[in-house]
């Protein structure tokens, strides 16, 4: 039942990913719109996305449908659904933790990819509220590690 609902949930979750080339991404008012500006040395096969809140907590990402890589300059939303929460007060405490996988590797349910291309980024806190939009930069390179910033 478990992978069920994670997978439901992944389905859900990425369903609400795209690249935009258009500025600014406006939230609906039933989601929370990340906005995340890759500006990264080199280009990366996926950006993975865990979330917590509370009781709540799912996981997503993003990456090309053609499996060509996300570009190192790209700018990305992410979008989380109301739906997502099992109370929607939970998103006053989300936690938001970004991990780049540097090669292109099929995605899958399980989060589960070669250790030697993933590169975990320390959680950002976030008090977050539906149909607010979130500006967040991602720095680094894989040799060196990347990072992940909530712009203010």
């Amino acid at each position: 039942m478990k992978k069920k609902l994670m997978i439901i949930m992944m389905i859900l979750t990425l369903s609400g990913c795209s690249k935009s080339d258009e500025i600014p991404y406006e939230a609906g008012d039933n989601e929370i719109a990340l906005q995340i500006q890759l500006d990264i040395k080199e280009d990366i096969g996926l950006l993975i996305v865990d979330y917590e809140a509370n009781d709540s907590s799912g996981s997503g990402g993003t990456s090309n449908a053609d499996k060509s890589l996300l570009k190192h300059d790209e700018l990305l939303i992410y979008t989380l659904d109301k739906q997502n929460f099992k109370n929607p007060s939970d998103v006053e405490n989300l936690s938001i933790q970004f991990s780049i996988i540097t090669e292109y590797v099929d995605p899958n349910y399980e989060n589960i990819y070669p250790e030697e291309y993933s590169k975990e980024m320390d959680a950002i806190a976030l008090h977050a509220k539906f149909g607010e939009s979130y500006y967040i930069t991602i720095t680094g390179d894989k040799i060196n590690g990347y990072e992940a910033v909530l712009e203010k």
